[in-house]
């Protein structure tokens, strides 16, 4: 007997077991780092090098999601398409974290600070697409 799903699982959802367990895994150490980060106080509405952090994991979690979604598209185009949200999911959080850092201060961020929190989403997606690449595509 096999592992039973539910419906809505297999309409939305195309992973193997390996990738789908090492999205789990991601997601569940995002939520753990930023829970951490939330409980000691550390996570401000300004860009800092904690938030940077917090940009890299939930660009490597969010990046893997829409690689495990169902979408009718080659499984290489599928991976830079995770890279690309993840990219333009961050962009968006900078600018909300921009402004809402203007807002509280009336100051804006250190440029080259919301440079490198854009560098973290680039690299997080990078992660997940060579993680992709080692892990699903050398199987195939």
């Amino acid at each position: 007997m096999g592992v039973q799903t539910s419906g809505l699982g297999n309409r939305i959802l195309e992973a193997n077991p390996r990738w789908l367990s090492l999205t789990l895994v991601e997601s569940a150490g995002a939520t753990a780092t930023t829970g951490a980060l939330v409980l000691f106080g550390l996570v401000t509405p300004d860009i800092t090098p904690v938030t940077m952090i917090l940009h890299l994991v939930w660009a490597i979690t969010i990046s893997s999601w829409v690689l495990s979604l169902r979408i009718r598209m080659p499984p290489e185009k599928r991976a830079i398409l995770g890279l690309g949200v993840a990219l333009a999911f961050g962009s968006a959080w900078g600018l909300v974290q921009q402004w809402l850092g203007y807002v509280s201060t009336g100051l804006l961020n250190d440029p080259f600070m919301v440079v490198a929190a854009m560098v973290m989403d680039g690299l997080g997606g990078g992660i997940t697409y060579v993680l992709y690449q080692f892990n699903i595509l050398e199987h195939k």
